[in-house]
């Protein structure tokens, strides 16, 4: 099961269970394929405890646990949760609606091996929520099919204050109005992982990133969507984020700003394709990254924008980058062969860019002409 940079697969099983029984401290709690008795493992966890699922079983939730809005206990310890290729869902139509973790204050839950799946709330998180002071770990566990209704983070939603690390994870399959795979406020660490398949009703298919700090490493962010912009990501508010040697992917858009991303604070790519995202609507612009605001702040290094479209129907521009008022550095980076329906279809800029030992070549109808500023170096 999991994610890689490249590929992911999940792995879902099921069979029978019966009372958690304690073994070995090497071993932790060895949990059987009860949903009962998961539930009584976890309430019963000392601090810095560690359970042990049923290899390859599935833990069906039929109902929430309590008024925290999860099917399991609020985590409130630190916990380790092995999962041996098992999988908690919450079971489908007919269930009512809540989300398969929650994370509270004070809690610190690592996950291993494990598939999250089917999770539904109204709130933020629809497969898990950690809160405020609350720290979130995930090795190697698949994150698919949870929806968030009416919020943000269809499969994870990080609090102000809160910490979430994420390794050979797989985000993929999740559904919200912004941030379906992961909706950050608080520290954001990836590494390994991937974002694939997630739906925003508004903004940030794979992640959106409102606020707190956060670094993508050797991941892949692909074949998301959105409605209204950052088809693969949204960067606003106060946040800050950093990607390296990663790729983000064959996102799209179908409304007017950023297929790739959309960038509203402060961003820095670095050893990073952006290639084959689409901004679809009649005025989309930035096929690959849309940057936006005086606050914006692009800087792109030994980076990639290629192949980058913004095909609708009107006035679309930029299937590279479009920037309006916000700050942009090209340093060793190529932005090539994108297209769009009005020129400029490499790069269109309000204001100049900082050009160190970068290029804009081979975009279609032209690689600047048309923009208000012709960004230096460039030709057509």
């Amino acid at each position: 099961m999991a994610a890689v940079a490249t590929v992911a697969a999940a792995v879902v099983t099921s069979v029978t269970g019966g009372p958690a029984t304690a073994v070995g401290q090497d071993d932790g709690t060895q949990v059987p394929c009860s949903t009962t008795a998961l539930t009584t493992a976890i309430v019963a966890a000392p601090p810095g405890g560690t359970l042990s699922l049923s290899r390859d079983c599935t833990y069906h939730l039929t109902s929430a646990f309590d008024g925290s809005g999860a099917g399991l206990p609020p985590i409130v310890q630190s916990l380790t949760i092995r999962g041996n290729g098992a999988t908690i869902v919450r079971d489908g139509i007919g269930t009512a609606s809540f989300r398969i973790f929650r994370v509270a204050s004070g809690g610190n839950l690592r996950l291993e091996d494990l598939v999250v799946r089917g999770g539904r709330t109204s709130g933020n998180g629809g497969g898990i929520l950690v809160d405020s002071g609350g720290r979130l770990t995930l090795v190697g566990v698949d994150v698919i099919d949870n929806i968030s209704l009416f919020n943000s983070g269809g499969g994870v939603a990080v609090s102000p204050g809160a910490t979430a690390v994420v390794r050979r994870g797989w985000l993929a399959f999740n559904n919200a109005i912004s941030g379906a795979g992961l909706y950050n406020r608080g520290t954001l660490s990836v590494d390994d992982s991937e974002f694939s398949r997630n739906h925003a009703r508004t903004v940030g298919g794979g992640l959106y990133l409102d606020s707190g700090t956060a670094f993508v490493h050797a991941s892949v962010i692909r074949r998301n969507t959105s409605a209204t912009s950052g088809g693969g990501l949204t960067n606003s508010g106060t946040a800050s984020l950093e990607v390296s040697d990663s790729k983000i992917t064959n996102n799209t858009t179908t409304g007017d700003e950023g297929g790739g991303i959309q960038n509203l604070s402060k961003l820095r790519l670095e050893k990073t394709e952006l290639s084959g995202n689409v901004v679809g609507g009649t005025a989309g612009v930035g096929g690959g990254i849309y940057n936006a605001t005086g606050s914006a702040v692009l800087v792109l290094k030994g980076s990639e924008v290629l192949r980058n479209s913004a095909n609708g129907p009107g006035n679309s521009q930029a299937g590279g980058i479009y920037n309006d008022a916000g700050s942009v550095t090209l340093d060793h980076t190529h932005v090539r062969d994108n297209a769009s329906t009005l020129a400029p279809g490499g790069v269109f800029t309000t204001n100049q860019f900082k050009v160190i030992d970068s290029s804009i070549t081979r975009n279609i109808p032209t690689n600047c002409a048309g923009s208000p500023t012709v960004v230096t170096g460039c030709t057509n």
